[in-house]
């Protein structure tokens, strides 16, 4: 309930107060979505989107926000196998809601590939080491192994 009242909070005001910062109204629903994201967090804790960011903050100093836009949609698409139909109820169909991410990323004037911030591709095979170790990834609602990461890095080089 929480992650759901968050999208729909979020994904409607994300772009319009970005492009309008004194909208309060905006704002206001914007921290609101923020504050049932965190609840969200707490009931299913996180998945491997933050595993793959850490190293990316610990390595390049992305910030941790960056690291996780730039890892978004390719776990979007890898948890797709499993939970398809929660993104479905999110946004109409997979494609729809990476389309979104996709939009989200150019709004903010976020980096969509992992080399365009500098990551080497060389060190993909150590980050995916360093985010399989991360407890983060355990709760991922799909099975992830440090191969999958190591295909994530990939995908988002």
């Amino acid at each position: 309930m929480c992650a759901l009242q968050a999208w729909q909070l979020l994904s409607k005001n994300f772009e319009h107060s970005l492009l309008n910062p004194t909208d309060l109204e905006a704002r206001a629903n914007m921290q609101l979505g923020a504050y049932f994201a965190g609840m969200s967090i707490e009931a299913s804790m996180l998945g491997v989107c933050h595993s793959c960011a850490n190293p990316l903050t610990a390595h390049y100093s992305i910030t941790h926000g960056v690291a996780i836009g730039l890892m978004l949609p390719h776990v979007v698409r890898f948890n797709s196998a499993t939970v398809a139909q929660d993104y479905v109820t999110l946004s109409g169909s997979v494609e729809q809601l990476l389309g979104m991410c996709q939009q989200f990323l150019t709004a903010a004037k976020l980096p969509t590939r992992l080399r365009d911030v500098g990551v080497h591709e060389g060190i993909l095979p150590l980050l995916a080491h360093e985010a399989n170790e991360q407890w983060t990834a355990r709760f991922n609602p799909r099975d992830v192994t440090e191969s999958d990461i190591l295909t994530l890095y990939q995908a988002a080089w």
